[in-house]
């Protein structure tokens, strides 16, 4: 099976290994740090291949990591009402890709500047940085919130408005440890909970009505 590495991670392992081989220059001990630090980038930074379930109905996990909340927020920007809300937040271990939900056209997107709390905290999702992502099809609209966390400083889009995404592909990533909402219609039927683990591109979380 082949380890792929995201194009984003290709700057800081090669910067480390630069400066491992620099290190052992003056003491072969010297360059352990940094090449550990290569390694733990390229793992990181690693791109699984995933595989996204057929059934149109479903929205998928948008990113590795654990449900920590699913709620109802008031969402003025995209949607300007109540939306049902499911957080899922992304330790250092996990994937930090980002996947489409599901099929449909990127009709809304909005950077805002802000601070970097703790992604775990409620508050997070109002003040800190983050990038906001409308997706919507005939009949489906929902919204794919990225926050930057404590850590995380460097919230990365590959997507555009009027872009065509497909559901389970890569839209982009947040680096080192953050957190990802998803914001749907009150009446979606949910299929996590909080607690539970889902991989991203692959997990469903709820089905359209």
């Amino acid at each position: 099976m082949s380890f792929r590495i995201a194009k984003e991670g290709g700057a800081y392992i090669l910067s480390f290994l630069a400066l491992g081989a620099a290190l052992f220059l003056i003491g072969p001990w010297l360059a352990l740090l940094p090449l550990a630090a290569a390694v733990g980038c390229a793992l990181f930074f690693r791109d699984p291949h995933r595989v996204p379930p057929e059934d149109p109905s479903l929205v998928i996990a948008p990113a590795d990591g654990r449900v920590m909340r699913i709620d109802e927020v008031e969402e003025n920007g995209y949607f300007g009402s109540k939306v049902r809300r499911i957080s899922i937040f992304m330790s250092l271990f996990d994937v930090h890709m980002n996947y489409a939900p599901l099929t449909g056209f990127v009709d809304y997107m909005h950077y805002r500047r802000g601070s970097f709390k703790n992604a775990m905290r409620d508050i997070a999702s109002a003040v800190n940085e983050n990038n906001t992502i409308g997706i919507k099809r005939p009949g489906a609209t929902l919204a794919v919130r990225q926050i930057a966390g404590l850590i995380a400083r460097r919230i990365v889009c590959r997507c555009y408005v009027g872009d065509e995404v497909r559901a389970g592909e890569k839209i982009g990533m947040i680096k080192f440890s953050s957190r990802v909402d998803v914001l749907l219609p009150l009446d979606v039927g949910l299929l996590v909970e909080p607690g539970m683990r889902v991989r991203g591109g692959e997990t469903p979380i709820a089905r359209l009505v």
